[in-house]
């Protein structure tokens, strides 16, 4: 069995027609958090995604003012808050490739890193490029994947157990690789849904969300979350926090 911490690199704002499909008039900017977590058990110490520093850079001064009620804090200084160092994580587990989720990636020089093989094609096919955007895709992390971590990066395809009790589970809805995390602990199945629901909400009143690069995908992750018996922890939804206070599960 193992643990799953949450960690929240802080707070931010997205366009309400990014988390909810535009047809709902949800058009308002939403306040969101940025969670990524920690794995630990069985003898190994996973991240799952790798969390965003300097929040407050990708938000304008009357966001700040709105919305932020604390300073942003770095993906180290929480993971050393938890007592692990970088180079202790011995696997990453990216569930895609937008910035916010793979920025960091860099961080973790001993980790094996799974990723989706098509998420990982998709992104750097030149012809793609009108979808994948040097603002929303830095390239300097897809060149160290590519190079440094290139003996590292394991690219997997549709359901895989990456390690005895967790899983990934290719979904394709939210990016052409999207891919949610299943970790079995003692509390039960832990979901990790990735981008394929931002809040709880996109799953309670049955509203997708609105980035998406397949909507058919999106509304079958969407029904396989619900039919799993599990705890789900959304990356952006800041009742998660709310739901455990204590930021750990298992």
């Amino acid at each position: 069995m193992y643990t799953v911490t949450i960690l929240n690199n802080g707070e931010w704002v997205a366009p309400g027609t990014v988390i909810y499909l535009h047809a709902f008039g949800r058009h308002d900017p939403v306040k969101i958090v940025q969670n990524f977590f920690l794995v630990q058990g069985r003898g190994h110490t996973i991240l799952i995604d790798t969390g965003i520093d300097n929040l407050e850079g990708y938000l304008t001064e009357e966001q700040i003012r709105r919305c932020v009620s604390a300073p942003s804090r770095t993906t180290e200084a929480l993971l050393r808050q938890a007592g692990v160092a970088p180079e202790d994580v011995d696997t990453l587990i990216l569930t895609h490739l937008h910035f916010d989720h793979y920025i960091n990636a860099r961080l973790f020089p001993n980790a094996r890193i799974i990723l989706n093989r098509r998420e990982w094609l998709y992104v750097l096919m030149p012809e793609n490029k009108r979808y994948a955007p040097r603002v929303g895709f830095p390239r300097e992390a897809f060149g160290w994947l590519a190079n440094e971590a290139w003996e590292r990066l394991e690219l997997v395809d549709g359901e895989v157990e990456v390690l005895p009790g967790i899983r990934v589970i290719w979904t394709g809805g939210h990016s052409p690789g999207h891919q949610m995390v299943t970790v079995e602990t003692a509390q039960g199945i832990v979901i990790i849904p990735g981008d394929e629901i931002y809040m709880y909400e996109n799953l309670e009143a049955d509203i997708p969300i609105g980035y998406y690069y397949n909507f058919e995908n999106v509304v079958a992750a969407m029904d396989l979350i619900r039919g799993m018996d599990a705890i789900v922890l959304p990356a952006h939804d800041p009742k998660v926090h709310e739901l455990y206070p204590s930021s750990k599960i298992g």
